[in-house]
This record gives C-alpha cells, structure tokens and sequence, in this order.
C-alpha cells in the first residue's frame, strides 16, 4: 500500500510506476480540484482513494487499512488459479486460437494493444507453451536500463522487452546487429502504439522495427469484446472474493448499468483493479456502482422498468453466472441453466455475449 501526497496533477510516468509495484495506491491533497479531478479521473483505475487535508486519522487508517486489503487481494492473483486469456467473443477466441501456433514459431513477436489490455498476461501464456517452458522468462525495462548482454545470457528462455521505443540510438543499433546475428532467438516485445509513433517520428530505426515485428499478435481492448465485460467481472469477483468474504458477492443492476456504460480505457486490467478495490469497500451482500468508482447510470424519465426488462436482466446474469463457471464448456452451462445448447447460443448472441 503506497501513500502519495500530491500537489498537482500526477505523470503518466509516476501512474505507471505505481502500478508496476503492485499496490493500492491512496492520494491525499489540500487541493479540492486535484482531489475532484483524482477522484473523477484516477480513483479506480490508478488510485484507491483520495483523501482532502487535514486529514480525518479515523478515516485516513480505515482507508490505509482497506488499501492495504486490496493489495493483498491483487497479490495473490496468480496463487489460485491458472493463468488464462478469458472469453467467449470472436476476439478473444481467435487471440486463444492464435496463442499454440504462434509459440511453437522461432523469431520475434510483437504484442500490441492499449495498456491493461493483457499484454503481459498473453507473454507469460506464449512462453509456458513454448519449447522453452522450462527455461526462465527474462524481462527487460528499456526505459529503466538497457545492457545487450542481458539478451546474450538468455538465449535459452525467453526475453520481453518493455518501452523499447525509449533505446537510445546506439543502443538500437546493437539490438539490431543482435537480432541479424540470431534471427530466431524468441523475443518478445510489448507495444501500446508508442513504437510506430516513433517511427513515424524518425526516432527508431525502421530496420530494427522490422526485425522486432515480423509477427504480431494484437490484444484486443474491452470495448473490442463488451461481450466478455460481465463475465471477466464475476470472475474476478468469485476469484478474489472468497479471500475476505465466505459468499459471493453479486453485482448490482446500479452496478452493471454502470460497468456497461464506462468507457474502460485501462481495460482488463482496469475492470480487475475496480471490481478488488468493490470486494474491500461494498457493505452487503451486492456491489454497488460507487464500490467501483463508477457513478450510477441515471434512468430516463420516460424509460419504464417492464416485465420483460427484468426477464432480460434475470437472462443475462444466470448467462454470464455460468459462463464465469464453465468458461471453457458451453455444454456443462447449458446442462446448468436447463436447456438445450442451440437454446444456449440463440441466448448468447441474443445478449451479444458471443
């Protein structure tokens, strides 16, 4: 858990790097419109709270306490369950599809998609089903420090680079003779859009792009596969969930009106960040939208709440409830639900959950 005082608006740069600790972050500062603006803009996705000065120390220590709470739950992540790129839309279909065929190919690969995305996630997955599976992954932060070595002594497993774009000129160079010299050495490269920006900026090679690049595998953002929003959700959900509490906590109608109508740019990652952040915060027994950060959908005043919206509703939860559980076997849910496996996929694309 991080406590950080800001005085203006924090950097991209210092967000990343408090996202890479892994910890729950919480703000405190004496301006009200940097805490509205952390509130509206950060609390969620980068931040766990924001908090005004002076400080209320019976507020402050719950919240640090809670923070605290949240990091635990987002590292033990990877203790329980296996790793696994989740959904059953066409993207993340084909990007599972794409995954055995591409980590038994020799060379370079390009991981490209916005940040949270599962970028990493994918290099993990890509390398424990490469022939070098027993070998170690090697990661490389160019921004934090380059050393051509480094590739050199890992030649067995597998080598990611990060913030490539950031090498110097020289040392773009000596990545570039490296990789004329063993064309198929297994490195993988992670890329939000920054690289093409700095070809087009003429500030990296286009050789060296060219050889880092040969094959590429885009992860698709969750606006690409709104479909899988609900069903990551619970999974996260029922994932953590069970560390702090013995039931399973459900989702709000306010909540899920909310998740459906949120923009999502840190993705994936965002959605699991939010929905931990909710299990710490929420007071019964379902999630409601501000557990999340998010600000409750307001209703039209002249939407009436039918009969057959609460059936819909009732659907697609039992849906992505079993879907969450038999991700991997449309048969079993449908077995689950009480109905057949074409009535199973007419309900699916009826929800646009595939």
């Amino acid at each position: 858990m991080l406590l950080l005082s800001l005085e203006r608006p924090p950097s991209l740069a210092l967000l990343k790097l408090v996202q890479r600790s892994g910890l729950s972050c919480v703000a405190v500062t004496q301006n009200q419109r940097l805490r509205q603006f952390c509130s509206e803009q950060l609390v969620g996705e980068w931040l766990f709270a924001a908090l005004p000065c002076p400080l209320d120390m019976p507020v402050l220590l719950e919240t640090l306490q809670q923070a605290q709470v949240a990091s635990r739950l987002l590292q033990l992540k990877g203790a329980r369950q296996t790793a696994q790129f989740l959904g059953n839309s066409g993207p993340a279909r084909s990007v599972r599809k794409s995954l055995d065929s591409l980590a038994r190919c020799d060379g370079p690969l390009l991981l490209c998609g916005e940040r949270g995305s599962g970028k990493h996630l994918l290099a993990h997955l890509l390398h424990q089903r490469s022939p070098r599976a027993r070998q170690d992954l090697h990661c490389i932060d160019c921004a934090v420090g380059f050393d051509i070595s480094l590739l050199s002594a890992a030649k067995a497993g597998t080598v990611l680079l990060e913030n490539v774009e950031q090498l110097s000129e020289v040392d773009q160079q000596r990545l570039l003779e490296h990789l004329q010299r063993h064309p198929h050495a297994a490195l993988l490269t992670l890329d939000q859009g920054e690289l093409m920006q700095a070809v087009q900026r003429r500030c990296f090679t286009p050789e060296l792009f060219q050889s880092l690049a040969p094959r590429q595998l885009h992860t698709p953002n969750l606006r690409e596969h709104p479909g899988d929003l609900l069903l990551l959700a619970e999974h996260f959900a029922q994932q953590h969930g069970t560390t702090i509490v013995r039931h399973h906590r459900r989702f709000s109608d306010e909540a899920l009106e909310a998740m459906t109508g949120h923009p999502w740019p840190g993705n994936v990652r965002e959605l699991r960040n939010r929905v931990v952040r909710a299990l710490v915060l929420a007071q019964g027994r379902q999630i409601v939208a501000v557990d999340l950060g998010l600000q409750p959908v307001q209703p039209g005043v002249d939407a009436p709440v039918t009969l057959e919206d609460y059936i819909l509703r009732a659907e697609r939860q039992a849906l992505n409830d079993v879907l969450g559980r038999y991700t991997h076997n449309m048969s079993q849910a449908a077995r689950t639900l009480g109905i057949s496996r074409p009535t199973f996929y007419r309900l699916l694309h009826k929800h646009r959950l595939r």
